[in-house]
């Protein structure tokens, strides 16, 4: 967490408790919104005198700076104490993964489309595709996810940031020339009228990046097509992607799963009966293929 840093030499860290008057005029800040921030988002003053009148420690006043250094960037008061409880619950990321989230709120809330871009790009060339889902953009539409309960006002926003990052992938894909090293691919399938097509293409940057052969076929596709596509490619495995319930899965399902390949659900489309796969790194590791260690 930031300290005080940059605060007046009469604040010292030996002075524990401070009223709301003197953390206004230290930090720049209204007293109302100082409360605002309280009531609604409880980043506020944890200590009380002798006669129970509450006031700031140094540690509340660092959480009220670095509330204020997040806003200045651009995210919404919410969201920015939302982070600044996870810091407290020990969750910091040390390799930057939390900063980068927020950053990438940030470029989405305010639409800077080329930042954003740039940030995903530079996420994927530094930490590859599956570090880059479970570390930074998951954590980001979680935190959307949660503000749409709460408000309702962020699909916008969501659908922004998924298709600039499977736009990103796309060409990340390509510049790396990211290509199987040969056997029987896994095919992706996005059960028929699928919209969410994110995860899955994660999932073939991510086996790619290993030389895993693999091929998608996408929610336009139909059942019969599926099917005939699977018996002419004979594939080691097909894995049938899902984000809701929809009439047809179990019959592609039975349809697919005819052949000597493996055939995996995915997605909180399915029941758990279907054992789908539910994160990233299960799907992968099932997937990939081990071969011998080649000399060089």
């Amino acid at each position: 967490m930031a300290s005080l840093g940059s605060a007046p030499d009469d604040v010292s860290r030996a002075a524990t408790v401070l009223p709301v008057g003197r953390v206004s005029a230290l930090l720049g800040i209204p007293a109302v919104t100082l409360r605002t921030w309280e009531s609604r988002y409880g980043i506020g003053p944890s200590a009380r005198t002798s006669g129970l009148h509450r006031r700031y420690t140094v540690a509340d006043v660092d959480r009220l700076r670095r509330m204020q250094e997040l806003i200045g960037r651009g995210l919404a008061a919410r969201d920015a104490a939302v982070l600044i409880d996870q810091d407290a619950a020990g969750r910091p990321d040390a390799d930057g993964s939390a900063t980068n989230t927020e950053l990438l709120l940030s470029a989405t809330e305010s639409l800077r489309t080329t930042e954003l871009d740039d940030l995903l790009q530079n996420c994927l060339d530094q930490r590859g595709a599956a570090q880059t889902w479970t570390e930074v953009v998951a954590p980001a539409f979680r935190r959307l996810e949660a503000r749409f309960a709460g408000q309702g006002d962020c699909t916008d926003l969501e659908l922004l940031l998924s298709r600039t990052f499977e736009a990103t992938i796309e060409r990340y894909v390509y510049r790396r020339g990211l290509r199987p090293s040969g056997g029987r691919p896994t095919i992706l399938v996005h059960c028929p009228e699928e919209r969410h097509t994110l995860p899955l293409t994660v999932l073939r940057a991510v086996l790619l990046e290993r030389s895993q052969p693999v091929l998608t076929l996408g929610p336009e596709t139909t059942t019969f097509a599926v099917r005939d596509f699977v018996r002419r490619v004979n594939p080691a495995a097909v894995v049938l992607w899902a984000s809701i319930t929809r009439p047809g899965q179990a019959e592609l399902r039975r349809r697919v799963a005819d052949g000597d390949h493996r055939t995996y659900t995915a997605g909180p489309g399915w029941p758990p009966h279907a054992e789908p796969f539910t994160n990233l790194s299960e799907a992968a590791a099932t997937l990939t293929v081990r071969r011998s260690a080649r000399l060089f």
